[in-house]
């Protein structure tokens, strides 16, 4: 049984990993029809809160589609990267301790947002490093809850 449930686990992960990168990098990449490199300048934003300010202009905006925008964006980060938190520990033990995870998760992150920019395939931003942790801390600490339930159960 417990073989099963590793694996149903691994399958799950697979096909989060599979989802996450169709979403962040198979898209089109921004042609703004100036050279490679001036694109590169002004694909990023690297001061804090900048990006999550505007969306939370956005959330309380009287416009439909600007509220829209804001929960998308504000919220998708968030939410986009529990998954990651969740599993991490799971599949990969050594992960088990939070600052590990945490960690690990930052690694990614950081890594997906260099790639961003330079495939120019979205926004590289810090302000997604820091919602998508957010996210991934919140994912962590269902993980956390859910392993300490099983152990009591076991007992």
């Amino acid at each position: 049984m417990r073989a099963k449930r590793i694996r149903t686990v691994h399958i799950v992960f697979f096909i989060y990993c599979a989802v996450m990168l169709m979403l962040l990098f198979f898209r089109d990449p921004y042609d703004r029809a100036i050279p490679y490199w001036e694109q590169i300048k002004s694909n990023h934003n690297l001061i804090p809160f900048a990006t999550i300010r505007v969306q939370l202009r956005c959330l309380s905006s009287e416009s439909a589609v600007l509220r829209r925008y804001g929960y998308s964006n504000f919220f998708g980060n968030i939410i986009l990267f529990i998954p990651l938190g969740f599993l991490l520990p799971w599949v990969f033990p050594k992960l088990r301790r939070s600052w590990k995870t945490l960690l690990a998760t930052a690694a990614v992150i950081t890594l997906v947002e260099i790639l961003q920019l330079f495939t120019l395939r979205g926004y590289a931003d810090i302000d997604d490093l820091m919602l998508n942790l957010s996210g991934a801390a919140i994912g962590y600490c269902l993980y956390w809850i859910c392993h300490k339930k099983r152990k009591k159960a076991k007992q």
